[in-house]
């Protein structure tokens, strides 16, 4: 997973959260991943960061798999980046609607507050596609509708198009499903 200088504040949250929820003292973990409790302290402080290595093997720990951490990493910058910036999400926003996807709830909380380039629409929506491929038509609709910036980019109506093209011959009611999509999403992003 690639980060260009994370924010130390989201690893000291991710690691309270593993520790949280995991359930251990500070010694129980840091005797589990092989590190010092005063270790795990200062980054539970916010006074150190984290090495990859180190986080790995506090996720291993706790019984955490990587793909989650890095969700749970996702999660916390764009909640930090959201109250940074005072966003207020309604109930029916991405707060309220999918309390039980962590991955869709950090895409919801970036729609509110990125502004991004073509070329990271283009990433963006090759990652979002990922995050709601495999939820049932009606949800992941629901979740692109609820999506400010998911639902107004280009680039996320290119890839459906790509996907719908691919389902075409296997799945004709996802492909038209996916095609109506990418054309609802681009006559969006036209309108600005």
């Amino acid at each position: 997973m690639e980060r260009n200088e994370e924010d130390p504040e989201v690893l000291r949250l991710v690691v309270l959260f593993l520790r949280e929820s995991a359930r251990m003292s500070q010694v129980q973990l840091s005797t589990a991943a092989r590190t010092s409790q005063s270790q795990l302290s200062l980054i539970e402080l916010g006074k150190a960061t984290p090495s990859e290595d180190v986080l790995r093997r506090l996720a291993a720990a706790t019984d955490v798999s990587w793909p989650l951490v890095a969700r749970l990493r996702q999660f916390y910058a764009a909640f930090l980046k959201a109250k940074s910036r005072k966003v207020h999400v309604d109930e029916q926003g991405a707060t309220g609607a999918f309390a039980d996807s962590l991955a869709v709830q950090a895409y919801l909380l970036e729609d509110e507050v990125a502004v991004v380039s073509e070329a990271d629409q283009e990433a963006e929506a090759q990652r979002f596609w990922q995050a709601v491929a495999g939820l049932p038509r009606e949800r992941r609709r629901r979740v692109i509708e609820l999506s400010p910036r998911a639902s107004r980019n280009p680039a996320l109506a290119r890839q459906l198009s790509l996907e719908s093209e691919k389902a075409a011959a296997s799945d004709p009611a996802e492909a038209k499903d996916l095609a109506e999509l990418a054309a609802w999403i681009s006559e969006r992003s036209e309108r600005g």
